[in-house]
């Protein structure tokens, strides 16, 4: 019976506390020509292509100013309009949501702030899983061990 208690605290210690997956992580670059172009990767150097791709004006958040996908080299471009300043946000997702990567692209009154130009790191979909079955493996572990401690007190 202990055996089955400390195996079932291993598994929920290892279930529990995920590390960041980094197998299939989402690299992209961008530059500055004519338009902002981004490329979009994998980490293993594969091109991340047909994500979809959602821009977001400062204006209007919540409706993409520019949808699009990426080429066969993940690569998409644009130019954000430099009469609406702030803060652009871009999205570059496959359509399952398990690889993302999401970028903000300032634009002042000069037009866009290249140096200014961030990844938006608190957007990780690596997490969104392990976050989400959190509360059923908790649930799970929770009523073996209730279950492991009523046997054994019959």
């Amino acid at each position: 019976m202990k055996r089955l208690i400390v195996a079932l605290v291993m598994c929920l210690a290892l279930v529990g506390f995920p590390t960041q997956a980094s197998a299939h992580q989402v690299e992209t670059f961008y530059t500055l020509g004519n338009q902002l172009e981004f490329q979009s990767q994998f980490s293993t150097g594969e091109p991340f292509v047909g994500a979809t791709v959602s821009v977001f004006a400062p204006n209007n958040p919540d409706q993409p100013w520019l949808s699009t996908t990426t080429d066969d080299k993940g690569r998409f471009s644009f130019l954000p309009d430099e009469s609406i300043p702030g803060n652009w946000e871009v999205a570059i997702e496959d359509d399952t949501l398990s690889h993302a990567d999401y970028w903000t692209v300032p634009v002042g009154d000069k037009g866009i702030v290249y140096d200014a130009i961030s990844l938006d790191s608190t957007e990780d979909v690596h997490y969104r899983a392990a976050t989400a079955f959190m509360p059923l493996v908790m649930s799970i572990g929770g009523a073996l061990l209730w279950l492991g401690f009523t046997r054994r007190r019959r």
